[in-house]
């Protein structure tokens, strides 16, 4: 009887330990699909939408699960459902809410100074994007008709250009000035506008509309803002230098937008000049020199045990397949030689016909390894596929004006493909402000996409080819 009960309490433990290993596992299983990282293979059908000028597939296609409701994902879908008129903000007001107080300081060797804020799930935003943070909430209360709390975001994003975080290394952009000038004339303070407009144009005196612009007493009574360019993506560039962990995970940004000629017009053929800022390099360039100085120690840990795993197993298939290459080769020559000492009649030819076939299947052996290994090695080690940024930002804009009546839709084109604004965004108090996207990248033909206040329509020519 003692024993039986020993066993019965035996098979109870037996059992607790087998539950409680299995919550473990569901649990671990549970935070691995959770934490899963967004790489640039789960963005793909998303951009394709997205270079196409339909941010509403774009958004249906977003990578799913993936760092979800993180400051990433966060920006990127604020943007892609702004640009569509849907000022779909609460997750961004909680961003806000949590960075906060995460503003902090990062000293480099060369005296530059960086500002950044280090998110909960362990992402450093860049100094460009915590001020598109507030530019998106600045846009999306504007949206809502909440004038008020959008001119706060948009002081926010002015106190982030304009505070001397050091004399050497301060950032500051022309482009993310004139877009601010457009916030401003959004929630209806002119006279900030003015002063950012001035600003861009002492930043870059090659925007002398901007200064132009600024010098009106009055703000326009139609203003447009078109935001250009899909957005960069992150290219591997290794460059062998002393350190070759360090250089060979090294990437550089491909700006994608054309830079095209924006002409605009009103439904009765009457023509708003536009003007187009300068491009975003500046920000990507910064953000890789700063993600260097706040990386490099963790990156080397992690790089460098990856290129060593990959190193081995890539090396090992080399030698493998290097090896069956050649054994095949010495193989087939010596048959060949025995073919032709003991053969007869037409032995010669067949015998070194069979020795050069062998020599040859066997360096296509070798080199058809050589070439898999290296290309899973360099799959491995580029870094570009996992890298962790905000995609969807513009790379420039276009801004127009004018104090003439406007009659919609109005219609924006560039060689390649037209945009049929079909309202304002905002009408605060006398100004009316359009807010709108622009692919302007390598266009795609068969398609029409209405998007909210405005239509993307893809051009062709003569022949009914994309130009």
């Amino acid at each position: 009887m003692i024993g039986e009960r020993k066993i019965q309490k035996h098979k109870a433990k037996l059992g607790l330990y087998h539950s409680f290993w299995l919550l473990a596992l569901m649990l671990l299983a549970s935070g691995c699909s959770q934490n899963s990282l967004l790489t640039k293979p789960g963005y793909q059908k998303s951009q394709q939408a997205f270079v196409q000028g339909d941010a509403e597939q774009a958004l249906v296609d977003f990578p799913r699960d993936a760092e979800k409701g993180t400051f990433i994902t966060t920006m990127e879908k604020g943007y892609l459902s702004l640009i569509q008129g849907k000022p779909q903000i609460k997750e961004l007001q909680k961003q806000a809410e949590v960075l906060e107080d995460r503003v902090r300081y990062h000293v480099s060797r060369e005296a530059r100074n960086f500002f950044y804020v280090q998110t909960p799930e362990d992402y450093y935003a860049s100094e460009h994007e915590v001020i598109w943070l507030h530019f998106l909430l600045s846009w999306g209360y504007s949206l809502q008709e909440k004038y008020e709390e959008a001119c706060v975001e948009a002081r926010i994003s002015s106190s982030l250009l304009s505070l001397p975080w050091s004399p050497v290394g301060h950032f500051d952009d022309p482009a993310m000035r004139l877009f601010l000038a457009g916030l401003w004339t959004m929630c209806g303070e002119w006279h900030e506008a003015q002063v950012d407009l001035r600003r861009a144009w002492f930043m870059d005196n090659s925007l002398t509309w901007a200064k132009d612009l600024a010098e009106h007493n009055d703000p326009p009574a139609h203003l447009f803002m078109v935001l250009g360019g899909p957005g960069p993506e992150p290219v591997w560039d290794p460059e062998f230098k002393a350190n070759p962990l360090r250089s060979e995970r090294q990437i550089r940004f491909k700006l994608r937008g054309r830079k095209s000629v924006l002409a605009m017009t009103d439904q009765r053929g009457i023509a708003i000049e536009s003007h187009r800022s300068p491009d975003a390099r500046p920000w990507y360039e910064r953000h890789l020199v700063r993600e260097s100085e706040l990386h490099e120690l963790i990156l080397d840990s992690t790089y460098g045990g990856q290129a060593a795993v990959s190193g081995t197993v890539a090396g090992s298939k080399i030698a493998a397949t290097s090896g069956m290459g050649t054994a095949v080769g010495i193989g087939g020559t010596a048959l060949g030689a025995l073919i032709i000492k003991y053969g007869s009649g037409d032995a010669l030819a067949y015998g070194l016909a069979i020795a050069v076939a062998s020599i040859e299947i066997g360096m296509k052996i070798a080199k058809e390894g050589y070439e898999e290994s290296t290309s899973q090695l360099k799959q491995d080690l580029d870094p570009s596929t996992t890298y962790r940024f905000v995609r969807y930002l513009p790379e420039y804009l276009w801004m127009g004006w004018s104090d003439q009546a406007i009659t919609y839709p109005v219609e924006l084109r560039t060689p390649s493909a037209k945009i049929q604004i079909k309202q304002p965004n905002v009408l605060n108090t006398r100004t009316s402000v359009s807010v709108s996207y622009f692919p302007d990248a390598q266009p795609s033909c068969g398609y029409k996409i209405e998007n909210g206040s405005f239509t993307f329509i893809p051009l062709r020519n003569a022949a009914g080819d994309c130009p």
